[in-house]
């Protein structure tokens, strides 16, 4: 008897544990921006999709977002986006979903709206346009806040590109997006850990694209997913194609026809790398009200959700926990001391590092040798020099377990 209630015990634990797991899996985290009226700035805002009105919110300084430039570094669980602040400053802006903590670099480095952030290494992909009029491909490290240009394309003249109309395969390292030329609407495919440059164009075929096209990788499928509106003659309206796309043949097969929406924001989608569902911001048929779409691959079924807000923008997946348990966790990136640069900004009397070294150790020794100051290198990457007085000085700071030290003159 009591073996048998030993073993009923068992199972209705596992079962259970079976539930809480599948019921933690279900879940679908979601991060956005939300327009505040009182303010005229974007708050950022966090919920489960099943539970939209239990949002929470963060309030910020943005005030103007460049649209598809919002990813979400599923490596460091940092919501990133090229934006414009109160004060009129534009660069990146991110916001740590386990820390509640933002950041923001008034950059030098841009991207537009296409970026696509690699799962494995956290670094961030775009095309773009550069002063000579080339189309350019952009590799950008958020986490030293460094822009590279990794190769030049050589499209026809006149090339044309879709907003948001992108995607990245983090198993292999390619980066997907499409454009249009005389000879039609392609896929772009670049290996962007290819040792050299380099590209493919494939035609794409199926129904007729006649609106902007957005695209999602499953990393668990291997599966380029797309969304985009086809005119039918015959009936004279739009109809929605959620689709396959094959990589080597640019043939799109159709997996479902959506006649029951208006209309959708091609800058408000994402995918959710757990439930494999590709999710979307549409508007019902009479342009009555809007709900997220949430799109089964599996199933080829799509169910709707409330929004948490009238006017959200930009979402994107928190797929933190899906990456750490895919690729583990992203190691830190290689430091290149000979290429640390640091400079004293003598408007806000602060010491600034060209790399990213926030929360690292350091230590200011003057030419006596006698610590003058040390502690933790702040999150905006500086150190408040204000109790320095001018004269030259060490400057250690500790990375990965090595120190790293450099002249600064103060003046």
């Amino acid at each position: 008897m009591k073996t048998r209630i030993t073993l009923v015990v068992t199972t209705l634990v596992s079962f259970f544990a079976v539930i809480t797991l599948r019921a933690q899996e279900d879940q679908i985290n979601l991060i956005a921006f939300k327009y505040n009226g009182q303010t005229q700035t974007s708050d950022v805002i966090k919920w489960e999709a099943n539970a939209p009105e239990l949002y929470t919110s963060t309030p910020s300084d943005v005030t103007g977002i460049l649209v598809g430039t919002s990813v979400f570094n599923a490596s460091t669980g940092d919501y990133i986006s090229r934006v414009t602040q109160n004060n009129g400053l534009s660069g990146i802006f991110k916001y740590n979903t386990n820390t509640q903590e933002i950041n923001f670099n008034e950059a030098a480095s841009y991207f537009n709206g296409s970026a696509e952030c690699d799962m494995q290494t956290g670094l961030i992909y775009t095309y773009d346009g550069n002063d000579q009029n080339e189309v350019i491909l952009n590799k950008y490290n958020p986490q030293s806040n460094q822009l590279a240009v990794i190769g030049t394309f050589n499209f026809l003249p006149n090339a044309a590109f879709f907003p948001d109309g992108s995607c990245f395969d983090s198993n292999l390292g390619i980066y997907y997006f499409v454009m249009q030329d005389s000879e039609g609407t392609k896929l772009v495919s670049v290996p962007v850990n290819a040792a050299n440059f380099t590209y493919t164009e494939t035609l794409l075929t199926g129904l007729p694209i006649t609106g902007n096209i957005g695209l999602e990788y499953s990393n668990e499928t291997n599966g380029i997913y797309c969304i985009y509106s086809s005119y039918n003659s015959q009936t004279q309206l739009n109809t929605f194609v959620v689709g396959n796309v094959d990589a080597a043949t640019g043939a799109i097969a159709v997996l479902s026809t959506i006649d029951s929406i208006g209309g959708y924001q091609f800058y408000n989608r994402t995918f959710d790398q757990n439930t494999k569902k590709l999710l979307f911001i549409a508007y019902s048929f009479g342009f009555t009200e809007q709900r997220l779409y949430m799109y089964d691959i599996d199933t080829n079924t799509y169910e709707t959700r409330l929004l948490p807000a009238e006017l959200v923008v930009e979402i994107e997946c928190n797929n933190f926990e899906y990456s750490e348990r895919k690729y583990g966790q992203l190691s830190t990136p290689t430091f290149d001391a000979n290429e640390l640069v640091i400079w004293e900004d003598s408007t806000t009397k602060c010491i600034l590092f060209s790399q990213n070294v926030a929360k690292s150790k350091f230590q200011i020794t003057n030419m006596q040798g006698a610590t003058v100051l040390a502690g933790e290198v702040n999150n905006s990457n500086t150190i408040d020099a204000a109790t320095l007085q001018d004269g030259i000085y060490i400057v250690g700071v500790e990375i990965n377990s090595k120190r790293v030290d450099k002249k600064l003159i103060l003046k």
